[in-house]
């Protein structure tokens, strides 16, 4: 007796196990069914045991025959096949009767992380250890809301450096659990609700799975029933500061290098002092400027010079300064003969007041 008793429980807590989502399950005339789905009631939709419904393909006219045809077992627990469906995504209507029954869709699931702290994609880097982090996860499973559920669609895994996984973090709102995420738009974020101050440094893996009604158990194809794992840094040093610690060791080498360079740059110096031995050209040309003031008095002066002696008043004593006079050119070749005329004029001048007297 006590052993029916525990394979009673045992199947009943199996059966717990497999049951799909609280209120997804339950599908309305023209809702939409996602490949993978397990478990799902299809008997409001007019359809029975052993009915049959059909999907054309795009651009069959429905005035003919279905491009495929399945027929319905237990409508109260439909499998949404994806060996079956797959490739056949769009609008089953029952057969003959043409009434619409569901929509099949491919489920989509991707999930980002975003650095509430600091208000960045993570995804991918490093986040500083104590920042808080939140989830976002980008998927068209949010259109099953319109079955009138309350049930989460997607579990996130996370998973640490170690390999632990976790089924809950911890936030400012205290704790938040990974598993039943109800996803309310193609893009839903689960705010800030993990806090990464107590996390263990090191690589952390996330990833988001489509647990409605076993999704990610019958289709776990990635970008699918799972999203593609994405990665975190957590530590308290950017990673990336690290390989400049490298670069140091081959900083004295690079040091060197400089020096070379710099002797190359000090030739420029002698042009500065070609420059300045251009300088005393200008000297010489005002140098040259001095023989040319020089000559320039001296024709002014034999002028008069010449004139003095003709307005002699004394016939006889102007014959010796004629001889004298005679040198006139030679005084325009030097300053002493034109003393020499000069002095001899003034003898001649007191002379000839001596002799007036």
């Amino acid at each position: 007796m006590k052993g029916k008793l525990v394979l009673i429980c045992t199947a009943l807590l199996l059966l717990s196990t497999c049951q799909p989502s609280t209120g997804l399950n339950i599908i309305s005339p023209g809702n939409t069914v996602f490949l993978g789905e397990e478990g799902i009631d299809i008997s409001s939709t007019d359809v029975y045991d052993g009915s049959r419904i059909g999907w054309w393909a795009p651009g069959s006219s429905r005035s003919n025959e279905p491009t495929e045809i399945i027929t319905i077992s237990s409508p109260s627990s439909f499998y949404v096949s994806p060996s079956v469906f797959s490739g056949k995504e769009g609008p089953w209507y029952s057969w003959p009767d043409g009434n619409l029954v569901f929509r099949v869709k491919k489920p989509q699931v991707s999930l980002r992380v975003h650095d509430e702290t600091a208000d960045f994609d993570a995804t991918g880097k490093w986040v500083p250890r104590g920042d808080v982090v939140s989830f976002k996860i980008s998927s068209n499973i949010y259109e099953a809301n319109s079955r009138g559920g309350s049930a989460g669609q997607a579990d996130i895994v996370l998973t640490s450096p170690r390999g632990a996984k976790f089924s809950s973090v911890t936030g400012p709102s205290g704790s938040f659990s990974l598993s039943g995420v109800p996803l309310t738009s193609s893009l839903t974020s689960t705010g800030p609700v993990w806090g990464t101050i107590d996390a263990t440094a090191g690589s952390w893996s996330i990833q988001a799975e489509l647990s409605m009604n076993r999704i990610k158990d019958n289709l776990p194809e990635t970008g699918a029933g799972i999203s593609a794992p994405v990665e975190i840094i957590i530590q308290n040093v950017n990673p990336l500061i690290k390989s400049p610690v490298s670069v140091e060791i081959e900083t004295p080498a690079k040091k060197d290098t400089p020096h070379p360079p710099k002797t190359e740059i000090i030739p420029p110096t002698p042009t500065v002092t070609k420059n300045l031995t251009a300088t005393p050209v200008q000297i010489k040309t005002i140098q040259t400027i001095e023989p040319v003031l020089t000559e320039i008095p001296s024709p002014v002066y034999t002028a008069p010079a010449t004139k003095k002696p003709t307005p002699g008043e004394t016939p006889a004593p102007t014959s010796p300064p004629t001889s004298a006079s005679t040198p006139a050119p030679e005084g325009t070749r030097s300053p002493m003969g034109i003393i020499t005329v000069t002095g001899a004029l003034l003898v001649l001048l007191i002379l000839r007041r001596e002799d007036g007297k």
